[in-house]
């Protein structure tokens, strides 16, 4: 993300890195991330059963806290905007011009904390779920999410 300066000579460049290592081996990717929410019901993909099972901890409220850190960091409250953001998708989710985007898809599953529900609801994740349902349920999320300053869904998305 670039932001020019008020001199117009200079801009800072934001950017989010993440590192994590890729599987080497079909077998050891514990979800079929291929068959979810495609509506592909062929054979080939279906989920294998292993003799190891892989417990996977790595939760979206994990992600969600970072944003809330990173976003506190800049002197906002980072919880709240984060709800909102989460409360605003519940209304009006996101859409993509084309068939096949990617990061579209990697955005929508992110972004849904009810795809992280699997082993249940937890307590630490049961906050943006209720964000996304005060959205689904046409609540005022500005009202409802008021000590955010700082819009988040307008920094990546546009309304048509």
């Amino acid at each position: 993300m670039a932001i020019p300066t008020p001199d117009k000579g200079i801009i800072v460049n934001w950017a989010i890195q993440t590192n994590f290592q890729l599987p080497w081996n079909r077998s050891q990717i514990p979800v079929d991330i291929f068959e979810a929410n495609s509506g592909y019901v062929g054979t080939a993909r279906k989920k294998r059963d292993l003799d190891l099972q892989y417990r996977n901890n790595a939760k979206l409220y994990h992600f969600y806290k970072a944003i809330e850190d990173i976003v506190t960091g800049f002197g906002h409250n980072g919880r709240g905007c984060v709800l909102r953001t989460l409360c605003q998708l519940g209304a009006e989710p996101l859409h993509t011009t084309g068939e096949d985007d990617l990061l579209h898809e990697i955005a929508t599953y992110v972004l849904n904390p009810l795809n992280d529900i699997e082993d249940g609801v937890s307590e630490e994740s049961m906050p943006y779920i209720e964000a996304l349902q005060h959205g689904r349920q046409r609540k005022n999320c500005i009202k409802i999410y008021d000590n955010c300053s700082l819009s988040l869904i307008d920094l990546f998305t546009m309304l048509h």
